[in-house]
């Protein structure tokens, strides 16, 4: 019976039935970030295209606004790499729970498909995960953050243009959401570290007349390595 109960947690249809409410909170915001592509000069398959291969809410939201502001393709990169580095993170410790001999284009596939939410949903089973649970789990949200993006560039062509020049506020809400997360499972030292990385972009803009893009990368070079220092401090808290 218990044997039963945990081969269907691992089922496709499960995997489709916890990806449902991703899908659905994936749609509106991939819409808002087709708005912004489409006001930075994107057409709609250059849009949809570039969901399909980042499938990275604030990665695409961050490029999209570097490149508005006439960042370098080098800029977009390393600010892009640093800001989802937290993916390596989770896809180390998502493949603690993976059935054995998953290979091939199965774990590619199931790489490119982790995103914060898949990683928390998947997480909170116990037990080891089957290779058609993941994948449908995170097919299903892909869904959602793809259609997403190509109902909301269509829509942005019949939208006023105030209300698609507000959409740009979307891109501080989806760094809230992360910073929320970070603040809940380490507390107020996130507040410094964001406080620096908010300073050194200041300064760099105003004060040293830095472009938008090397502004944020080093600035969040620097705060990571000031974090990268309080870090050894954290652990030693949390272990007593």
């Amino acid at each position: 019976m218990a044997t039963e109960k945990f081969q269907e947690s691992l089922s496709t249809r499960t995997g489709i039935k916890d990806g449902i409410p991703i899908c659905i909170g994936y749609f509106p915001t991939a819409m808002a970030f087709a708005i912004i592509c489409r006001n930075v000069g994107l057409n709609l398959w250059e849009s949809v295209l570039f969901s399909m291969t980042n499938f990275a809410g604030s990665g695409q939201f961050l490029a999209v606004n570097l490149l508005a502001s006439g960042a370098l393709i080098f800029e977009m990169f390393i600010g892009v790499l640093l800001i989802n580095l937290r993916y390596s993170f989770m896809g180390a410790a998502l493949n603690q729970k993976l059935e054995g001999g998953i290979r091939g284009v199965r774990r590619i596939l199931i790489a490119h498909g982790t995103t914060d939410e898949v990683f928390s949903v998947a997480v909170l089973h116990n037990g080891l995960l089957s290779s058609n649970y993941l994948l449908a789990l995170e097919l299903t949200a892909y869904l959602g953050w793809v259609s997403g993006t190509a109902v909301g560039f269509l829509v942005g062509m019949v939208l006023p243009r105030a209300l698609q020049l507000a959409v740009g506020v979307t891109l501080y809400a989806m760094f809230s959401s992360l910073f929320a997360q970070e603040l809940r499972q380490k507390g107020f030292l996130v507040l410094a570290i964001a406080a620096v990385s908010a300073l050194l972009n200041s300064l760099f803009v105003c004060y040293f007349h830095l472009g938008a893009g090397w502004s944020f990368v080093l600035a969040m070079l620097l705060a990571s390595i000031f974090g990268a220092f309080l870090t050894p401090d954290l652990e030693k808290e949390q272990q007593i």
